[in-house]
């Protein structure tokens, strides 16, 4: 009977974690501050050795826009001929998702 508990359990444990969105603040931090800086200004410290300075992703709009489907467009497949690589092979949908809407955040709109 023990055996049985534990196995539910971890199985209700590995559903609960598996069942917890991507965290986009966490997810910026780790894939997009090097160049777009902390708070999206385009000063983070990786963007020094680019010919140009990296996007401001705190202005209210972007050049190829600020709609859901533009900017994930632009975070899965990058923008060629710039330092803005795709992370269509590296995140994962829902990853890039929170992405797209902890940018919202910091363009003020959540």
């Amino acid at each position: 009977m023990r055996r049985i508990s534990l196995l539910l359990w971890l199985a209700f444990s590995i559903t609960a974690v598996q069942a917890a969105p991507p965290d986009g603040k966490a997810l910026y931090t780790t894939w997009c501050a090097g160049c777009h800086g902390a708070k999206g200004m385009g000063d983070g410290p990786d963007a020094k050795g680019f010919d140009s300075k990296p996007s401001s992703l705190a202005d209210s709009s972007y050049k190829r826009g600020t709609s859901d489907k533009a900017v994930l467009k632009i975070i899965t497949k990058g923008i060629p001929g710039t330092p803005m690589d795709g992370y269509g092979n590296k995140l994962k949908d829902d990853q890039r998702a929170a992405l797209v809407q902890y940018l919202k955040v910091l363009r003020g709109e959540k």
